[in-house]
């Protein structure tokens, strides 16, 4: 341990304030995944936090997997958690130096396993613009098979797993599914609407870019994308629905990579981010579903049963979760993400 974090741990442990340095801590997040008025609050008592945004699991999972990149804190899945996390590359967190921790909702606190902690939940779905679609969509099989008024107008995403949740639903089958040949029929589905796909960059970033950002009508995406595409475009049109199907339960997380050179402020920042009064901002502020029980108290009852942000019982019961599966069906997932986009035209 060098001189410098022994110094910060033991100030920790003694609830003397860190000293400031020229160094933020470097965070590594999809856009819009952290409130500025929590920034700011941080900012009054630490070294600032500087974001670093990634628009894909699978580019994030490679940078960390380099073991070199500048970053001090990430958020991470669960499944990419414990796998990095058994290669070294993620630190196992010690709660006894995020003692704010306590407040997590006993039902999330084990969700991200021993290398990160709990921060978002929410689902995936279909993202929409309700002006242009008399009909909300309420089924994976709209944008799997897309009326020919949609042609050129749908975003998808890259990300191996994320990917494929429709087409396995659509199947009947389970999301975690290692069969080859529901893999197979799978990516026949997908290779069948390609052509009507205008991109398979992230929707958030894909509005960013002026080429995509007025030509998007319906897009796969996450529960609370909704407002940062609202934010980007006038008259506030955008929509989320989960397909009446079923879809993928996600939990965002929170871990520290090994290399780090700030596990001090770190450690501090993960309690402070998990303090009730600043973990509610990813709510109010994000439209995002916090897993603190002490932000929930303090709520209003109208946000707490907004099922926008928090899903109802039956949505839940009809939703999966990711779990870690064989190297051999990550690898088939990877190449059928990898010819999707490799073959892609841009429109």
């Amino acid at each position: 341990m060098r001189p410098r974090r022994i110094l910060l741990s033991l100030l920790w442990l003694l609830g003397l304030p860190l000293p400031l340095s020229a160094e933020p801590l470097q965070l590594y997040t999809w856009e819009g995944y952290f409130s500025g008025t929590l920034l700011q609050r941080w900012a009054k008592i630490a070294d600032r936090v500087q974001e670093i945004h990634f628009d894909s699991g699978d580019v994030r999972d490679a940078t960390l997997a380099g073991g070199d990149a500048d970053i001090d804190l990430v958020v991470i899945n669960t499944v990419s958690a414990n796998r990095l996390g058994r290669d070294g590359l993620l630190l196992r967190l010690d709660e006894r130096n995020i003692p704010a921790l306590r407040e997590i909702d006993p039902r999330w606190r084990n969700s991200c396993g021993d290398y990160a902690v709990p921060y978002v939940w929410g689902t995936l779905g279909l993202l929409y613009r309700a002006d242009r679609l008399a009909t909300a969509p309420d089924s994976w099989r709209q944008l799997l098979q897309p009326a020919a008024a949609l042609d050129g107008h749908i975003a998808m995403l890259e990300d191996h797993d994320d990917l494929l949740v429709p087409p396995l639903i659509t199947l009947g089958a389970a999301i975690n599914s290692n069969d080859q040949a529901l893999l197979k029929r799978s990516f026949a589905l997908l290779k069948a609407q390609a052509p009507a796909v205008l991109t398979y960059q992230y929707v958030v970033t894909a509005m960013h870019n002026p080429a995509y950002s007025d030509r998007i009508d319906l897009a796969l995406g996450y529960s609370g994308d909704q407002h940062l595409l609202n934010m980007a475009t006038s008259g506030q049109p955008w929509r989320f629905v989960t397909p009446r199907e079923g879809t993928l339960l996600w939990v965002d997380c929170l871990a520290i990579p090994s290399h780090t050179e700030h596990q001090a402020e770190a450690e501090r920042f993960l309690d402070f981010l998990n303090q009730p009064e600043n973990a509610l901002l990813a709510t109010t502020e994000l439209h995002l579903a916090t897993v603190n029980a002490g932000a929930l108290r303090l709520l209003p009852e109208a946000v707490r049963k907004d099922p926008t942000l928090f899903p109802s019982d039956e949505v839940l019961i009809h939703s999966q979760t990711f779990h870690e599966g064989p190297v051999d069906v990550s690898q088939t997932r990877q190449r059928i993400a990898g010819a999707l986009v490799g073959r892609h035209e841009p429109q």
